[in-house]
């Protein structure tokens, strides 16, 4: 919360019209690490498509780099970023609220009155947590709701999906709202029978699950492409269409869901009929209501583990709720997701002396977002970031002949990666003896290639598997190039 503290909501605004370039650091060559970076990069053919920066924390001096000004896309890295600015704006201690509530009186086993699902856009909420509602009002004896069952989604804008240019099957890349279920993913399963494909799909907990009527998928023996979909929007229906013809004998996996409220809430309806408690259809609340009787409040964990897990499982939906909250703590409208993506940036440009660095959104599932790995460091050097994100990084391996040399050395990275077509990055920590030491980053991208990806390429454009390959080995050849530095 410092640097919300120190500064007010107008300077965090203004400040990225009135910033200067940072000349914080001098770059310093450490023994023949210079040149060997030079030389991994020259001779790799990304030399002019890679920003690369090694910050050392005892002499506070950049001792390494190779066009650290460079300003890239960094893919999933962002969510490195998004989680140090929702918990300084909000608090690690921040916890998400899901409440039910209603304006009536229990009456024998009738709830006479309606029932109201507030949320309170909390990105971790699951089917098994619905059910810890259902045996709420099980616990109170109702058996049967009498009123209506509204909800109330406002915490957040609805927002059908991150990024618009995505499949629409990608599962990674759904819509978010105030009430959210099972990181807003529905499970599709399917399974021939008799020469028939059964299909099926349901909204999947860690250990239960529910029928969904809002979302429906129905085979089509002639296809253009794998998956349609089509939105319904008011009757907030969402119809797939899946050619049977690339279904095999069975399997699973998940798709995304747009309508994450209207999910929610079929689910819960599910619960409650399958436990014997009589209730309609839900329905959206046109605004908020007040004055009502809680029957059940959830919370999530804290805002410290929902990070580390976002983190270690670079969930996108998290990263832009997250940092969608922290617009909301500073009480400003974001109608579009990039909006709250330009809070951000000023917030990082300020942080880190910066002028230019941009975030389109807050999982990194974007082209548009650009930063340079001299701008990465000196966020990640930064005292506050240091208190925060060494706490919920991910030990990154090392691969290769010098891999033992540096684990005997009790050196360790952690970092958070981030993967797109044509784009990787790598950012963190070298650690000696379980402490900091150095921080790095690293941005590889081939923004002509990605841009040049036709629509029915998107899943597997040519030559990006190979690409990849070649920048995760650099990474590593760097990455082992420095931690042996510290031997």
């Amino acid at each position: 919360m410092k640097f919300f503290e120190k500064f007010s909501r107008r300077k965090l605004l203004k400040h990225a019209a009135s910033l200067v370039p940072s000349t914080l650091f001098v770059s310093q060559a450490l023994g023949n690490s210079q040149i060997s970076l030079n030389n991994i990069l020259t001779k790799s053919g990304f030399e002019s498509r890679t920003t690369a920066t090694l910050y050392d924390l005892e002499t506070n001096k950049i001792i390494d780099s190779y066009n650290e000004e460079l300003q890239l896309p960094l893919a999933s890295v962002a969510k490195a970023v998004t989680a140090v600015y929702g918990m300084e704006a909000i608090g690690q201690d921040y916890t998400f609220g899901t409440e039910l509530f209603t304006d009536g009186l229990i009456k024998k086993d009738i709830l006479e009155g309606n029932i109201y699902l507030v949320g309170g856009a909390d990105p971790s909420l699951t089917t098994d947590d619905l059910n810890l509602f259902v045996k709420a009002l099980k616990s109170r004896g109702i058996r049967s709701i009498s009123g209506d069952f509204f909800y109330d989604d406002f915490a957040l804008p609805q927002f059908l999906y991150i990024d618009p240019s995505q499949l629409p099957e990608e599962s990674f890349n759904p819509g978010f709202s105030g009430l959210n279920l099972n990181n807003n993913k529905v499970l599709f399963s399917w399974r021939k029978d008799r020469g028939t494909h059964k299909l099926s799909l349901e909204a999947r907990g860690p250990n239960s699950k529910a029928f969904v009527e809002s979302i429906t998928i129905v085979g089509k023996a002639q296809a253009r492409v794998v998956f349609e979909y089509i939105l319904e929007k008011t009757e907030r229906i969402e119809r797939w269409y899946v050619s049977r013809k690339v279904l095999g004998k069975s399997g699973v996996r998940w798709l995304p869901v747009r309508l994450s409220s209207t999910y929610t809430c079929t689910a819960l309806k599910y619960l409650l009929l399958q436990n014997g408690i009589k209730v309609g259809d839900p329905k959206r609340l046109k605004k908020p209501k007040n004055n009502l009787i809680l029957l059940y409040r959830h919370k999530s964990k804290k805002l410290i583990e929902l990070s580390k897990k976002m983190l270690d499982r670079s969930t996108n939906v998290t990263a832009e709720i997250i940092g969608l909250s922290a617009a909301n703590f500073w009480e400003l409208d974001t109608p579009i997701i990039s909006t709250s993506g330009k809070i951000m940036t000023n917030w990082f440009n300020f942080v880190t002396g910066s002028f230019d660095s941009k975030f389109d959104n807050h999982s990194g599932l974007s082209v548009n977002s650009r930063v340079s790995s001299s701008a990465f460091v000196r966020f990640l050097r930064r005292p506050e970031t240091r208190e925060i994100l060494p706490l919920i990084l991910k030990t990154r391996k090392i691969y290769g002949s010098a891999k033992q040399r540096i684990k005997s050395a009790n050196i360790e990275i952690i970092a958070k990666t981030g993967t797109m077509h044509f784009n990787r990055g790598l950012a963190g920590y070298i650690l000696k003896n379980g402490i900091p030491c150095a921080v790095f980053a690293i941005f590889s991208a081939d923004i002509k290639k990605k841009m040049a990806i036709k629509d029915h390429q998107l899943s597997n454009p040519p030559g990006s598997k190979i690409w990849l390959s070649q920048a995760k080995s650099i990474e590593n050849t760097v990455l082992s190039t420095w931690a042996q530095g510290y031997i």
